[in-house]
């Protein structure tokens, strides 16, 4: 298990991290070029301030999961949870995180939350700035990046609640 990482959150710097997520995209299609791909998570939000780490959604068909999060365990990602609705994969590494990757299923539940939520962000100050309220509590009140995760879900799960989803 790595060691604890408090979340730290730095001032928005999308335009670096938009660009990060398309050459990292650009990438991945070459190993898995039938799969989808999103740029999700604080970084893709203009003006959002966030952990310096982009997060990617890679959609494959629900049976490829899995297959798909080994292959890129192979090719240097570092493959931090597996299971058959859900992989997640860091890079360089779990203790040195500049990508986290999740493997999903395209067009799932879950695929489609995790845009909604980020377009919702995006599009709504009033969410955006009741979500950034949160992470920075989240950030100050807790060491290490699950709680910090778990921590926001409440706020995240009522926002979505609001708009119907």
């Amino acid at each position: 298990m790595p060691p604890a990482q408090n979340v730290v959150l730095v001032p928005s710097r999308y335009e670096e991290w938009a660009e990060l997520a398309r050459s990292m995209i650009t990438t991945l299609e070459e190993q898995i070029p039938d799969a989808v791909f999103e740029h999700i998570g604080s970084t893709s939000v203009p003006q959002l301030p966030a952990k310096p780490v982009v997060d990617l959604m890679i959609g494959v068909e629900p049976g490829r999961i899995l297959e798909v999060a080994n292959l890129l365990a192979t090719v240097g990602f570092d493959l931090e949870g597996k299971y058959a609705h859900h992989s997640w994969l860091s890079s360089p590494s779990r203790t040195n995180r500049v990508f986290i990757v999740h493997v999903l299923e395209k067009s799932g539940t879950a695929w489609n939350r995790r845009i909604v939520f980020r377009d919702l962000l995006r599009t709504d100050d009033q969410a955006r700035n009741k979500y950034l309220a949160t992470k920075v509590s989240a950030a100050e009140a807790t060491d290490n990046w699950d709680d910090y995760t778990q921590s926001k879900t409440s706020v995240v799960m009522g926002l979505l609640e609001e708009i119907g989803q």
